[in-house]
């Protein structure tokens, strides 16, 4: 699989790196350039004497540079692939040299060895080992859980005093009226309700956020009920029960979901969009199943300048199996195996009508009252500006775009004022566009998340 100029350039852990990579490729900083059908490699002349080897698994795509830099992929892998992408007679086709062959058979290793633990740990262990990891685990569970408890019942004495004070004095407070809460719930064990409050920090303190008491006000509703619905755990469904415990701060290994059943399908990848956070960066990427319709969303997370552990572009598409987190309406996946990797065609997989995607945001509201965003295709809009920026549809509807979009013009302009098709995340109030189909093109928008 050969990606386009951009989206080889999405694939940069940042913009720094983008701009970089882009300044290495052309043909005058390379030399010893070789492919095969499924590798490309390179060396790069650096400051140094020794030249930098740089390789790429097309796969996936993945990357390997003897530099010293610890971002993924870094500068030298982005300017191969951009070489490759815009002078791919440069690169002869030959036999691997031996430190690219190496490289190639480790990440082969790496993934049989993967796939052996998850089969194993299905299999499993005898049953006296068994019992003694869930005896050990139903007591680590236990005490945590007590702790998690007495940390919700002093977030909500805290909520209901803020009810009954009121939010107009918030901003008077200071960072610290919420970092102080936020901190007590890390001490407590509930990390996503520590980072629920940092967001609703965020909305309090931002002048550009239009309508921020209502918003506010809905986010602290939000932790409210994700408090209470945790307190009647037992009473929960099952798969909601995973779902509030998930939000509240409980982790799931990944080696579990993988020892699951997966789902098959072609899955094209139609957008993504990232956040930082103390060093840590988090990518959100949404895939469709073209033969099932169905979505999946891949979150991947990387500390400090590390790269993602698997490397998907906007618009392409592989064939593969996707494992999904239990839940009461399933959209996080891992994926368990990738193949057939290439661009999207020159068109989508049909989009569903406005009806069918609200009432299947409906569906999922009812079994998950907790889902902030919904993923939503939608074809034939037309965007519009003005005070209250739309999507039109062909029957006259109009659905919000959210006040913080950042790209409204680059929006307007692929559309020219005709229909196009739109992917974007819904919130039951305004959608979040995340990427445009127009012109038999997927373009992607370089989003950060929007509070």
């Amino acid at each position: 699989m050969t990606l386009n100029a951009d989206q080889i350039l999405a694939l940069a852990p940042d913009a720094s790196s983008a701009k970089a990579g882009s300044q290495l490729a052309g043909p005058a900083k390379w030399g010893n350039l070789g492919r095969t059908d499924s590798a490309v490699w390179g060396e790069c002349q650096g400051s140094g004497k020794v030249p930098y080897r740089t390789q790429i698994d097309l796969g996936e795509p993945a990357f390997k540079c003897s530099c010293p830099s610890r971002k993924f992929p870094c500068k030298h892998g982005i300017g191969l692939y951009l070489l490759l992408a815009g002078n791919g007679p440069l690169f002869a086709a030959a036999a691997p040299p031996q430190w690219v062959s190496d490289w190639l058979d480790s990440r082969q290793q790496r993934t049989e060895k993967k796939l052996q633990s998850a089969a194993e740990k299905a299999t499993g262990t005898t049953p006296e080992q068994a019992a003694a990891q869930a005896a050990a685990a139903q007591k680590r569970e236990e005490k945590r859980d007590n702790k998690v408890a007495a940390g919700i019942v002093e977030l909500q004495t805290w909520l209901e005093d803020l009810a009954r004070e009121g939010l107009s004095t918030l901003r008077a407070r200071g960072p610290s009226f919420w970092n102080d809460i936020a901190a007590r719930m890390v001490d407590a064990q509930a990390g996503g309700l520590a980072a629920r409050l940092r967001r609703a920090s965020g909305m309090c303190f931002d002048t550009n956020l239009p309508d921020w008491e209502t918003r506010l006000a809905r986010e602290l509703a939000s932790i409210y009920l994700l408090g209470s619905a945790c307190r009647r755990l037992p009473e929960l469904a099952p798969e909601l029960q995973s779902d509030v415990r998930a939000l509240v701060g409980w982790t799931v290994s990944q080696e579990d979901v993988l020892a699951q059943a997966g789902v098959q399908d072609r899955w094209q990848v139609l957008a993504q969009h990232t956040s930082d956070n103390d060093r840590v960066r988090a990518r959100t990427s949404w895939l469709r199943g073209q033969a099932s319709g169905r979505w999946a969303m891949i979150l991947q997370y990387a500390a400090g300048s590390a790269g993602y552990d698997k490397v998907l572009a906007p618009g392409t598409r592989f064939d593969g199996e996707l494992c999904f987190y239990h839940s009461a309406y399933p959209l996080r996946a891992l994926i368990k195996q990738q193949d057939a990797f290439g661009t999207l065609d020159t068109t989508l997989a049909p989009a569903p009508t406005l009806d069918a995607s609200l009432a299947a945001y409906a569906d999922a509201l009812a079994r998950n009252p907790f889902i902030e965003r919904f993923p939503l295709l939608l074809d034939a809009v037309v965007p519009h500006a003005g005070k209250a920026p739309h999507l039109a549809c062909a029957d006259g509807r109009i659905l919000p775009l959210h006040a913080l979009f950042r790209h409204l013009w680059p929006l307007l302009a692929l559309s020219g004022g005709h229909p196009v098709t739109v992917m974007g995340e819904w919130d039951g109030y305004a959608i979040v566009p995340l990427a445009v189909f127009a012109e038999s093109r997927l373009h992607h928008f370089d989003n950060e998340t929007v509070a």
